[in-house]
């Protein structure tokens, strides 16, 4: 009958689902969980998974898709958190994400309705630095970001309420104590010794976010080309990726220690900042990428053939930009009131005259009362996009002798004992530091500032227990 056989059929497929299962069950007892945790936390720090995510990160530009990309990435991130007790293997999902967004112009609106998922990803936040705690640790930069920390917080004082700090908490915390608290909680992460060379790991972190990059502009000059529509007139924020582009600069040149031909890779930065248009990225690009030639000539004997190499590399990128270059120079830098009739010029006698009211501690982060107030974007501060405008009609004196000793205790991490890693660091502070002359650069909390104090969260490390020389390298000769 076909409700017996029915019935038959069911109870054969029950005992083949209850086999399975036992299977299945028999196979995780004897599974060694340990070493798939294990496999699982190698997979997520290799170069395989580093490709994967850059390769995604493009194909989320490619489509336009950038929200859905920041969130894929920060989901990620929370996985990452989670399951690793490592915090490097974080590091390239969150700068992909940095680079990216800087597609989304004004941008608040878009974002601002995911905020009630932040609570997931600040557990997840909780749980590994809890779970995977490390001994508390400090260094030498602890005292600069907390010289900082209190010119920011003195700065203004009086002028602001309670509001205006909540309203502000961002900047006032991003730049100052919270900043502080991220320092300790990624220095102790960072000391640990792992199984893998840091210095190479970290370099190629920072080449692939600076392929990104290159591939953000040509993206972007791609769908300009085809009128496709897209947030900037470029088709990409010029400033925010010349900044980024320059922090990754110099990594390709550590990376060919060992492997000559990525230097080639370096050059492809400069030649995309040379096509931002970004008159910043060009200038201080230029210096940057002269300091790099000299980085790389002097890290082997057959100094005179890289010389050469360089200038014709430099004469080359030149030829073959030119136009856009020379546009630049003309009418950005050269032209009439290009410099005088900028808002940045105005600003700069704006926090002199700020300066002169409140010589002391200045008027404030906080203060909107400037030239770019009007047309700040929703959500951000009013920067002066200088940063020594920044610090001086903020700050005032405080604020001065605060970064000026910043300055001069990261300068001395940079040259204590100075190797190729040191100085490859170095580099990459130069270009934050000169960026942020005539942009908001490091008064950006995420991710200008917190790139720039991992920087010397890693001098501290390499001064811990100073490597040996990359085999197969010669020393560091001056």
């Amino acid at each position: 009958h076909p409700r017996v056989r029915r019935q038959r059929q069911m109870c054969i497929r029950d005992r083949n689902m209850n086999k399975v299962l036992g299977q299945v069950c028999s196979f995780m007892r004897n599974l060694d969980k340990r070493a798939v945790l294990a496999a699982v936390r190698e997979f997520f720090n290799s170069y395989v998974f580093y490709i994967f995510e850059t390769i995604a990160a493009c194909l989320f530009v490619a489509a336009g898709q950038e929200v859905a990309g920041a969130v894929f990435f920060v989901a990620l991130i929370c996985m990452i958190l989670l399951v690793c007790d490592d915090i490097l293997p974080t590091t390239l999902p969150f700068l992909l994400i940095s680079a990216f967004t800087t597609n989304l112009y004004d941008s608040y609106d878009l974002f601002i309705p995911y905020i009630r998922y932040a609570p997931a990803a600040v557990i997840c936040l909780l749980f590994h630095f809890i779970r995977y705690r490390q001994p508390m640790k400090t260094g030498e930069s602890a005292y600069g970001i907390l010289a900082v920390s209190v010119a920011v917080m003195l700065g203004g004082i009086g002028r602001f309420s309670i509001m205006d700090y909540v309203r502000g908490a961002y900047y006032v915390l991003g730049l100052g104590f919270g900043m502080l608290a991220v320092y300790f909680l990624m220095r102790s992460q960072f000391s640990v010794k792992r199984n893998y060379d840091l210095r190479q790991r970290f370099s190629v972190i920072m080449t692939l976010l600076g392929l990104l990059c290159a591939f953000i502009i040509a993206s972007g000059y791609y769908k300009r080309f085809h009128n496709i529509p897209t947030s900037y007139a470029l088709g990409f924020s010029r400033n925010n990726i010349s900044t980024l582009l320059m922090f990754a600069m110099p990594f390709p040149l550590f990376l060919a220690l060992k492997r000559p031909w990525t230097a080639l890779l370096s050059l492809v930065f400069y030649g995309a900042i040379a096509v931002t248009t970004s008159r910043g990225g060009l200038l201080f690009g230029t210096m940057e990428v002269l300091f790099c030639c000299a980085y790389w000539i002097f890290s082997d004997g057959k100094r005179i053939l890289r010389t050469v190499l360089c200038l014709v590399s430099l004469a080359i990128i030149f030829l073959c930009f030119r136009k856009i270059i020379l546009d630049v120079i003309y009418d950005r830098l050269l032209a009439e009131g290009a410099i005088t009739g900028e808002v940045r010029y105005k600003m700069m006698w704006e926090a002199i005259e700020k300066f002169k009211k409140n010589p002391l501690v200045g008027f404030g982060i906080l203060d909107q009362d400037i030239a770019y107030a009007a047309d700040k974007k929703k959500g951000s501060m009013a920067w002066y996009h200088m940063m020594t405008s920044q610090v001086v009609g903020s700050m005032g004196l405080v604020g001065i002798a605060a970064y000026l000793f910043q300055f001069i205790g990261r300068v001395k991490l940079i040259f204590r004992n100075f190797s190729m890693w040191s100085l490859c660091l170095g580099v990459s502070y130069l270009g934050i530091l000169l960026m942020s002359q005539v942009n908001p650069g490091e008064f950006c909390p995420l991710p200008f500032e917190l790139l720039t104090v991992l920087l010397f969260i890693l001098q501290e490390r390499r001064l811990e227990n100073d490597p040996l020389p990359l085999k197969g390298t010669r020393k560091l000769s001056l």
